[in-house]
């Protein structure tokens, strides 16, 4: 079972700076929330409620950079320019189909809730390049040759599957979104990794 940054003896809990604390095997700094590397050594003496707690302040910290999942696997896994054809051919979709209609509506909430924490996954994750790969062939790709094909649903229905298998390589399938969060989102500003309420309307 893997293990997390936190968790390990030589990370110093005292010494957080812009979410990271300072490791004193490596002698550098690391997020709480980072994956073990070869110099693991667990701190046993060190609580569980203590460890948790780092991890969500490296988590809460991190996912700020680093906030779409598919921007994370395409540019920075893959290496490819941010306004490569793939993510200008999503971009538009979302703009000009999603937005405008409030069926998509939850498919767009999930995105910005779920997404920042499915990119710090794989961010972190020691197969990043092969899992980037995978995806990016596997899901991504067909996704856009169903869009310029004109078929709606069925690049949706991929799109969906492929988010539920990252959910689940990721352990995230207890998170859900809930009809409040649905409800109280500015569907204009939702699908880009970050979740945005409707402005309130003064009276």
């Amino acid at each position: 079972m893997a293990h997390y940054c936190a968790e390990c003896t030589y990370l110093d809990l005292s010494s957080e700076r812009d979410g990271k604390f300072w490791c004193e095997k490596k002698l550098e700094r690391h997020a709480a929330n980072e994956l073990e590397c070869g110099r693991f050594c667990e701190a046993y003496s060190r609580s569980s409620s203590v460890s948790k707690s780092a991890y969500d302040f490296s988590e809460e910290k991190t996912s700020n950079g680093r906030i779409c999942y598919l921007t994370t696997m395409i540019c920075e896994i893959l290496g490819l320019p941010d306004n490569n054809t793939y993510l200008e051919t999503l971009r538009q979709f979302r703009k000009n189909v999603l937005q405008k209609d409030n069926k998509y509506k939850k498919l767009l909430v999930e995105y910005d809730i779920i997404g920042p924490k499915i990119a710090n996954y794989i961010s972190k994750d020691p197969s990043k390049k092969l899992i980037a790969n995978n995806y990016f062939y596997d899901y991504i790709i067909p996704v856009i040759y169903f869009l310029n094909e004109g078929n709606i649903e069925k690049a949706i229905e991929l799109y969906i599957t492929m988010t539920n298998k990252l959910k689940s390589l990721y352990n995230l399938n207890n998170i859900n979104v809930t009809t409040i969060e649905i409800d109280e989102a500015d569907i204009l500003e939702s699908g880009h990794g970050k979740y945005v309420k409707k402005r309130a309307v003064l009276q």
